[in-house]
């Protein structure tokens, strides 16, 4: 059952965010079921922790990895290709591609990934990443579970050219769509701003929000498995 009014009332009063509901009543029930929705779902609790930075858990240290030399990589080349195959046909390896982009800037009102490149014939950069990809499963003679994360804008148009393209023929069983998280915006003073008197102003919550998008999905625990 989707939050009531009374519950949205009270969650925007949590967070000082009670201007949301202002045209409430102007509304048809269509948008106000949606604006009730987008209550529901949307995390406030981000608002909290950016006033009281401080207060946030600290995660560990991050600090630069290791890195290889060229040439190291080179004269061991067989072995880590040998390696790496072998953990890729004993199910240890996954692919994850970040596919929530729009090609706005090259001309194009679709998802980036559906951008034709080729000039003396289609080739599209979802079929080139899925080509690249493919050229390890010939290798390794298994398939790479496959996560692709969309917007929530862009989902629809993704999931149903792949399909139609019969995803350039990566095993559809292996590969697996979800969304990526959605994060309000605010002003200055921390108060959620409004696409429209119905909707509130979303944004992708950005490249490091991937994992725990994933995740909303359940595929941490497919992974596991």
């Amino acid at each position: 059952m989707s939050m009531t009014l009374e519950q949205a009332k009270e969650k925007l009063a949590k967070y000082g965010q009670e201007h949301v509901l202002k045209y409430y009543g102007e509304l048809n029930e269509e948008e106000k079921q949606g604006i009730l929705n987008q209550i529901e779902t949307t995390d406030m609790s981000i608002l909290e922790a950016c006033k009281h930075k401080e207060d946030l858990a600290k995660k560990g240290v991050i600090t630069p990895l290791a890195a290889m030399q060229l040439d190291e990589i080179e004269a061991n080349r067989e072995e880590f290709t040998a390696t790496g195959i072998e953990a890729i046909r004993q199910g240890k390896v996954a692919a994850v591609l970040l596919a929530g982009g729009m090609g706005t800037r090259l001309g194009s009102d679709n998802p980036k990934g559906m951008y034709n490149v080729g000039l003396t014939h289609e080739l599209y950069i979802f079929e080139c990443l899925i080509n690249n990809v493919m050229e390890i499963v010939k290798k390794a003679g298994a398939w790479i579970p496959f996560y692709i994360m969309t917007s929530d804008k862009n989902y629809d148009d993704t999931t149903a050219f792949l399909k139609e393209k019969n995803y350039f023929g990566y095993n559809a069983k292996y590969i697996h769509f979800f969304k990526q998280e959605m994060a309000p915006s605010v002003d200055y003073n921390g108060k959620l701003l409004m696409e429209a008197p119905d909707r509130l102003s979303l944004s992708p919550n950005g490249n490091g929000g991937w994992f725990s998008s994933l995740c909303r999905y359940g595929y941490d625990k497919q992974m596991k498995e």
